[in-house]
């Protein structure tokens, strides 16, 4: 779903540090992937990125964020997305955000579903659940493509869903009722811990549904379909596509 908690650390090694900035000589564009490191400072990393690309003289960084990277998103890793965009604006150099949809594993997502016949999560909200083949794709295709985009941008899934439409879809998919079970959030935090999840990493888990049921990543873009020149997978192509041959 994304990034995970992490600590500050003051400094980059100097060993690793010169690596980056031997990779960007010549470059025209860089394609900066945002870290998830939980032993690292990303802003800090990220910063250094931006700043060896700049002497490198590149044309354009293009950067991995997240939809939803706006201020007062309870979800963590929205903070460091933001962080790296204003930074990327005030480097100088054209720059391209590219803000994807939520592109984790589908069973991450919704849990166990196949076996208990129900999606038993917290309480969500739409969310555009978008196959990371295609961000990968559209990326492709905006970084050898003619056509610049400045600023943030979107990438996601055409079509937002909730754990209800999910429900609705496997159900349909499976031929048997699967059926949305809401679960309270202290109760959900409780089993993550019982079940060897660090309380801080369930909490911040947590944090993803708080978001999206508060709307931060209820849009859908059409910019996706535009740069694939096709419609992306569906989340009924994706469950189907995890379904045991014969199902």
């Amino acid at each position: 779903m994304g990034h995970t908690p992490h600590p500050t650390f003051p400094c980059r090694p100097p060993v690793l540090a010169s690596a980056v900035d031997e990779s960007f000589a010549g470059a025209e564009q860089v394609l900066l992937v945002s870290g998830n490191d939980p032993a690292a400072d990303m802003v800090a990393l990220h910063r250094h990125a931006v700043e060896a690309a700049v002497a490198a003289g590149v044309r354009r960084i293009l950067y991995t964020s997240q939809q939803g990277a706006v201020p007062g998103n309870p979800y963590r890793p929205s903070d460091i997305h933001i962080a790296t965009e204003a930074m990327l604006a005030d480097s100088g150099v054209a720059w391209t955000a590219l803000r994807n949809g939520a592109y984790g594993p589908l069973d991450q997502v919704l849990g166990p579903w196949q076996r208990t016949g129900v999606i038993a999560q917290p309480e969500d909200g739409p969310v555009p659940c978008t196959d990371r083949a295609d961000i990968a794709e559209a990326t492709a295709v905006v970084l050898a493509g003619d056509r610049s985009f400045d600023g943030p941008v979107q990438l996601t899934a055409p079509t937002a869903l909730t754990f209800d439409d999910f429900a609705e879809i496997a159900s349909g998919l499976t031929g048997r009722t699967v059926e949305r079970i809401v679960l309270d959030d202290e109760q959900w935090v409780a089993d993550r811990i019982a079940n060897g999840v660090p309380e801080q990493m369930a909490r911040f888990m947590l944090a993803w549904y708080e978001a999206a049921r508060a709307g931060y990543f209820a849009d859908a873009d059409p910019l996706l379909t535009e740069l694939l020149g096709r419609e992306p997978r569906t989340a009924a192509d994706r469950l189907a596509a995890r379904l045991p041959a014969g199902s």
